[in-house]
């Protein structure tokens, strides 16, 4: 069976972009990424802080947990023994 004749999608605008920039012997200009990529990195530097911030407060927090419940067990007075 043959194939039949479809007409193809129109090609995209960054394609004809290049296109007609190779046409005309113009360079395509891409946008500057430096500054997407320094914006990601302050970024994830900022949220890594926040993070470190964080795990510390719930470190200190269960220290003080501990602390507290280690400091009931000690205090608890023993079953069977006599309480003056």
């Amino acid at each position: 069976m043959a194939r039949k004749n479809t007409p193809k999608a129109a090609p995209s605008k960054k394609v004809r972009a290049k296109r007609g920039a190779a046409r005309t012997g113009r360079l395509v200009a891409r946008p500057e990424t430096s500054d997407y990529r320094a914006a990601d990195t302050e970024q994830t530097l900022r949220v890594r802080a926040e993070i470190d911030a964080a795990l510390e407060n719930a470190r200190r927090t269960r220290e003080e947990i501990e602390g507290h419940i280690e400091q009931e067990w000690q205090n608890r007075s023993l079953p069977g023994a006599s309480r003056r």
